[in-house]
């Protein structure tokens, strides 16, 4: 998957200077190389404008912008495998020119790399600007211009750790808060969670937040951050949600949902108090470390027969640097259409022949702990029940985590595995959005995988002279999915991909194949189109 983000416009001292792609995210294999192009347009009058080309290192603010560093000093850095040619070019008044970027992945390397090319503006050199320094002048500053076009690869086909914790959840008023409080002024709340990525490639969070009385009642739910919502390794970025809502004076609890692309969201919980003075949050009291709660493995799958007991053991750990309280409960595991677990309080109970021993324990920094998840089946029982293992830290900043617990009643010939899928698709502007709708219509639960292809197919042609060109079909795009939570007996999950193409007229197939573990089922949808799906 490529992702390019367009564009730049930089200005300063009279300079005006355009550049394309601001940002270039790729997937890619390790071994391969490929390039790309830099546009640089000149925007001045008169002024021609020369630029020298840098490869720099990067790392991430808490506010989520890029910093440049020095190549080589981070340890996710592609510095060394990055060319640009030429490094340096002078851009003609109200021209274009371009550089060719050139990434070489060595063998070897895993997850994440990441950089920027940056292009440093050469001031001419003038009597003006090469004055010496005032007599009795202390020194002198030397300003360099830079902008930068940023790099996020990620190498496929190797190991990659994708874990993301809390690191702290605050809720404040837009009083305290100098840089917010210019822009939107008194009154506000101000919603911050930290969201620190210890995996070894960036994520891209999506955010909820829920507001609800002490007693638990829902009073608001909200998007928790913007923008693109990358966080690149070993970094803690701020998800914020700022609200005039009126709260009234009391005490109320912050829960935040975020999606980073990991088996399970990151989900936080804080407790805050309204007052007529102030917001003050339990984390707040005293200083909150990153609550960084583990559990392995994350899928239990037991197989029994009626009457029978049976067990497996789950290692909860705590990574963090403060002992933690944890509890743990057993929930039905329920999805929605998306994939997504459904809240507590839509899941109904669970059944008393599964429990937790212990249930209630504490973790010192870097102690693990072992939990039986014990299964004690009643005599009249078959088929599948799926349970949701779930820890819950307490304190001042909660977490939880949890695991798949997938129990099928039953010989394995009793095991039905059938499924069904549609696919429907709509040709936009900006290219092509699908759906994939798989249906599991068996009695156990599946891990499917879809394959989407978009294929342009040049129907058999006739020569004047009676020679015949045979159909051509050319392959334009070919995306995987993989479905990281199971789809359960008797549950639907949509499975969505967007292609950004421009498509010419012609005429056209699109493709899903589905593998489930039985016989792959294969779709096809063929259209025609007129025009450019563009114009």
């Amino acid at each position: 998957m490529v992702l390019i983000l367009m564009s730049a416009v930089f200005l300063a001292q009279g300079i005006s200077i355009r550049m394309d792609p601001i940002v270039v995210s790729k997937t890619v294999n390790p071994g391969t190389s490929f390039s790309y192009e830099i546009f640089l347009e000149n925007d001045s009058e008169f002024e021609s404008i020369t630029l020298k080309a840098l490869v720099m290192d990067v790392v991430e603010t808490v506010e989520g912008a890029y910093d440049l560093k020095q190549p080589g000093s981070t340890k996710y850095s592609i510095a060394r495998w990055v060319r640009v040619e030429p490094d340096t070019i002078t851009v003609p008044p109200k021209e274009t020119k371009t550089v060719i970027v050139t990434v070489n992945v060595p063998r070897g390397v895993s997850g994440g790399l990441y950089g920027a090319v940056t292009f440093e503006i050469q001031i001419p050199q003038s009597q003006e600007t090469q004055r010496p320094a005032e007599e009795g002048a202390y020194g002198e500053i030397e300003f360099k211009y830079r902008m930068a076009s940023f790099l996020e690869i990620v190498v496929s086909g190797t190991r990659k750790r994708i874990e993301a914790f809390p690191a702290y959840f605050k809720v404040e008023r837009s009083d305290d808060i100098p840089s917010i409080r210019i822009q939107i002024g008194d009154g506000a709340l101000v919603f911050t969670l930290g969201v620190l990525n210890k995996s070894n490639v960036h994520i891209i969070t999506k955010g909820t937040l829920t507001i609800k009385t002490k007693e638990g009642r829902t009073i608001a739910k909200m998007p928790l951050g913007a923008g693109r919502g990358v966080v690149l390794p070993d970094s803690t970025v701020n998800m914020r949600t700022i609200t005039r809502r009126f709260f009234p004076p009391g005490e109320y609890i912050a829960r935040a949902v975020v999606d980073y692309g990991g088996r399970r969201p990151i989900v936080a919980e804080t407790t805050f108090t309204v007052s007529s003075e102030k917001v003050e949050t339990e984390e707040e009291k005293k200083e909150a470390n990153p609550v960084m709660i583990t559990i392995d493995p994350v899928d239990i799958e037991i197989k029994a027969v009626p009457g029978s007991y049976r067990s497996s053991i789950v290692k909860v750990s705590n990574l963090g640097e403060e002992t933690l309280q944890v509890e743990g409960k057993i929930l039905p595991l329920v999805y929605d259409i998306y994939g997504e677990i459904l809240p507590e309080e839509e899941r109904g109970t669970p059944p008393d022949w599964i429990n937790l021993t212990p249930s209630s324990f504490s973790l010192r920094p870097g102690q693990s702990r072992n939990v039986r998840v014990a299964v004690r089946v009643p005599e009249n029982f078959t088929g599948g029940y799926y349970a949701d293992v779930i820890f819950k830290t307490e304190g001042g900043l909660k977490t939880e985590v949890g695991a798949n617990l997938l129990v099928f009643v039953g010989k394995d010939e009793d095991i039905t595995i059938e499924a069904s899928a549609d696919l429907v698709y709509t040709v936009k502007e900006d290219g092509v959005y699908a759906d994939i709708i798989f249906e599991n219509t068996g009695n156990y639960h599946l891990l499917p995988k879809i394959t989407f292809g978009l294929n342009r197919i040049t129907p058999q042609q006739v020569t004047d002279e009676g020679l015949i060109i045979p159909e051509k079909v050319e392959s334009l795009i070919q995306e995987e999915i993989s479905s990281t939570n199971p789809v359960l007996p008797g549950t639907k999950r949509i499975f969505s991909i967007f292609i950004p193409i421009v498509l010419e007229e012609s005429q056209y197939e699109l493709l899903a194949r589905c593998d489930y573990g039985k016989t792959p089922i294969v779709l096809r949808k063929s259209f025609q189109m007129e025009g450019r799906n563009g114009e």
